[in-house]
């Protein structure tokens, strides 16, 4: 690293966290103290930095590192750079990235993206890749939230950067190792539509479920609100993955539906969009009208508006995820291990339109 490097680094440090002491960044960094020392030195000179006992600050005119001559905050000196790791950048998680990037806007932080396409292996590869790349924090999406990981609970302790998991519980993660979460409280978001649906007089609510990350908290949800409200036992299906060509998905949705409807069952909650979106063209096409005859409430409410019926849907904040992750980075990078963890839980919202 050469010496405009490590100064830029310096000053970011400072920046972050308000203070830098030189034995701690020297051993997380393994520079060593005299060469610290020697480039606080120069930091001080420039008027960047103001030199105390075991380190330095910001001088009394503290914006200055962010506006001054060295850029620090642009978009060609970010006052960080952080990764984000996520499964996949459709469908579900653009709005969280979006979220990101706007936090990270007004911060002056980089954010650096990588995918898993669902592969845990992949997810290793990416902790370690963006490691050993110096990032100063991760966001990680994991490809299999809600599980307890650990091979994944590993590679977060085998590197040194510090790692907030967004979109997944931090529960079942060892307790020596300091992690933070922010995820969307989906089991609340599954009680809120049981509840605007028992609210409607139905005494039974069925639940179809693609197998996805958020999949296992939705029915968790479901079955805590339709035991509570003595609901009657209704049809819990997991759909397959869609394959191209494949018609096992339209069977799956046919014998749901037979199910119910069999089991005096006439509403469900329907997890993905898209899959609501087919579930409501089954029951078009045998005659049924949503919602008279059969109600139905999409799980994301990412295309569930566009519906024929315009579904109603539980909207998971995920533009809110995205920004509270970035700054519960920031709380980690400022505080360090003075931080506590923080393992916050955002609630979905009821979107109520005409298939209820």
């Amino acid at each position: 690293m050469i010496a405009e490097q490590r100064r830029e680094r310096i000053l970011r440090e400072i920046v972050l966290r308000g203070r830098l002491e030189v034995a701690d960044f020297a051993r997380r960094t393994d520079l060593s103290g005299m060469t610290i020392r020697r480039d606080l030195a120069v930091l001080a000179e420039r008027g960047l930095v103001r030199r105390v006992h075991g380190g330095a600050v910001l001088p009394e005119t503290a914006d200055a590192p962010a506006t001054g001559s060295r850029r620090i905050g642009s978009v060609s000196r970010p006052v960080a750079t952080i990764g984000l790791i996520v499964p996949d950048a459709a469908y579900y998680f653009p709005p969280v990235i979006r979220g990101v990037g706007e936090a990270a806007r007004g911060a002056g932080i980089r954010i650096v993206l990588g995918t898993t396409n669902y592969d845990p292996r992949e997810e290793i590869h990416q902790l370690s890749r963006l490691d050993a790349g110096g990032v100063d924090a991760i966001m990680l999406v994991t490809a299999r939230p809600g599980m307890d990981d650990g091979t994944t609970w590993q590679a977060i302790g085998d590197i040194r950067t510090p790692v907030v998991l967004v979109e997944r519980s931090a529960d079942g993660a060892p307790t020596a190792l300091r992690v933070d979460s922010v995820r969307s409280d989906h089991g609340f978001g599954a009680q809120l539509a049981v509840d605007h649906l028992a609210e409607r007089g139905h005494r039974g609510v069925g639940l179809l479920l693609r197998e996805t990350a958020t999949a296992p908290w939705v029915a968790e949800g479901h079955a805590r609100a339709t035991r509570r409200h003595g609901m009657e036992e209704a049809p819990v299906v997991f759909a397959p993955s869609l394959r191209w060509g494949d018609g096992s998905t339209s069977d799956v949705l046919r014998a749901f539906l037979d199910d119910c409807l069999d089991a005096g069952i006439r509403a469900a909650i329907v997890l993905p969009d898209d899959l609501a979106v087919s579930l409501l063209g089954i029951a078009e096409g045998r005659g049924l009208r949503v919602p008279e005859d059969f109600a139905i409430v999409a799980y994301d409410d990412e295309i569930a508006s566009f519906a024929t019926v315009p579904l109603t849907a539980i909207a998971p904040p995920k533009l809110a995820v995205g920004r509270r992750a970035l700054e519960a980075c920031l709380t980690r990078l400022e505080q360090g291990d003075l931080a506590p963890s923080q393992r916050i839980q955002l609630t979905p919202a009821l979107n109520v339109r005409e298939s209820t």
